[in-house]
């Protein structure tokens, strides 16, 4: 089972699953499920996918088991779910989406597309973080000294770092599972071959500055959702949840609107 935080306030009449993205955790999500889950009248269930977070660790990283551990999960609720995916977890979204239609309602898709990517910077950062020498590392400042040559912005430095952790007087461990990652990166690259349309009402949020949906892939994306919204978060990136909030959150409450 999935680890899992709710949001909720007595009012609420629908579920919303929030899916976070490669390197990411619930936590990420905590500040945008409760101004949801207050604002929306939504009962918000923001998820650890499998290895990451809190979550079981798993040999398997791929879109197909990701997605059925989402839809055993949204199995357990009494009507239909909509699901917010970001990066990573936005393929996941997808996927469920459109592999069991008949559970989900609605579907928002943070700042990826249903495509095949040939590059990511996030490939880097998964050897980046394995060739850290955990015994030598006494702080999370001794960790950012490590990654300061290799990854200049300190804003991801701090993302990444979020995933390191220490029980008592133990070593450092990461909560993300590394070797798992890496092996699977091509499935986390890719997005799996399906023919099901999701017909269900959705919307597309795009950084501004980013790259991860652009013109070409607006077809695929109609092909599986033709029921679609693309919305574009100004003075953003590949995080509009954290770079720009407000507007961010402004679409999500008008697309429930």
């Amino acid at each position: 089972m999935l680890s899992f935080n709710c949001f909720s306030n007595q009012k609420y009449n629908e579920y919303l699953i929030i899916a976070h993205g490669l390197f990411g955790s619930k936590k990420n999500w905590t500040n945008t499920a409760k101004f949801l889950s207050e604002n929306l009248n939504l009962e918000v269930i923001v998820v650890d996918l499998r290895n990451h977070g809190s979550s079981f660790w798993s040999d398997n990283h791929d879109y197909l088991s990701m997605a059925r551990d989402l839809i055993e999960l949204c199995k357990n609720f009494s009507k239909k779910v909509t699901i917010l995916g970001h990066s990573m977890g936005g393929k996941v979204a997808m996927y469920a989406c459109l592999s069991y239609p008949e559970i989900f309602d609605k579907l928002i898709v943070v700042d990826i597309s249903p495509v095949n990517y040939s590059n990511s910077e996030f490939v880097n950062y998964i050897e980046i973080l394995q060739r850290i020498d955990l015994t030598k590392i006494q702080s999370r400042k001794d960790a950012d000294l490590e990654l300061e040559n290799k990854i200049a912005d300190k804003n991801i430095r701090s993302f990444l770092l979020q995933n390191l952790f220490r029980e008592g007087e133990n070593n450092y461990s990461w909560k993300v599972n590394l070797d798992a990652l890496k092996k699977n990166i091509h499935h986390i690259m890719s997005f799996p071959t399906i023919q099901n349309r999701f017909l269900g009402k959705t919307l597309f949020i795009k950084g501004e500055n980013s790259n991860y949906i652009n013109v070409s892939h607006h077809p695929g994306i109609k092909k599986f959702f033709p029921n679609f919204n693309l919305k574009k978060i100004t003075n953003s990136g590949h995080w509009p949840h954290v770079e720009n909030p407000q507007f961010f959150r402004e679409e999500i409450k008008i697309f429930f609107s």
